[in-house]
C-alpha cells in the first residue's frame, strides 16, 4: 500500500500524531524517544473504533502527556514557542486566563503576559 491508497483524513491524522510525539518527546527528555512513541500510539490505538476523528490527535495528546507526567517531570516549557503555537502571529490576543492557569500548573511556571 502506498501513500496514495490511503485517504487524506487517515494521512493527516497520522501527521499529527507523528507532531503529538514530536512535542511529548520535547517535552519529556529525560524519557527515551521510542519510549514516548510507545505510549502515544498506544493511546492513538485505544481509539480506534471512534467515528469522529477530528480531535483524536488532541485526546491522544493529552492522556499521552498525562501518563507521561506520572513517569517523569516535563521539561521547563519554551514560553516563547508556546505563545507563537497558541496565538496567531497576525492577530495578536491575549490567552483566556484559564489556558494560562493550566499551562502555569503544569509548568510550574508564572507566565504573565504572553504577548511582551
Amino acid at each position: 500500500m502506498t501513500d496514495k491508497d490511503v485517504p487524506a483524513a487517515e494521512r493527516d491524522e497520522a501527521h499529527a500524531i507523528d507532531e503529538v510525539v514530536d512535542r511529548l518527546a520535547d517535552r519529556f527528555s529525560s524519557l527515551e524517544r521510542s519510549h514516548v512513541e510507545e505510549i502515544v500510539h498506544d493511546e492513538w490505538h485505544r481509539l480506534d473504533e471512534g467515528r469522529l476523528r477530528d480531535f483524536v490527535p488532541v485526546l491522544v495528546e493529552h492522556e499521552a502527556r498525562e501518563r507521561l507526567r506520572r513517569e517523569a517531570a516535563p521539561a521547563p516549557l519554551d514560553t516563547e514557542a508556546e505563545a507563537s503555537r497558541l496565538v496567531p502571529t497576525d492577530e495578536p490576543q491575549d490567552l483566556d486566563p484559564a489556558e494560562i492557569e493550566r499551562l502555569r500548573r503544569e509548568t510550574g511556571l508564572y507566565l504573565g503576559s504572553i504577548d511582551s
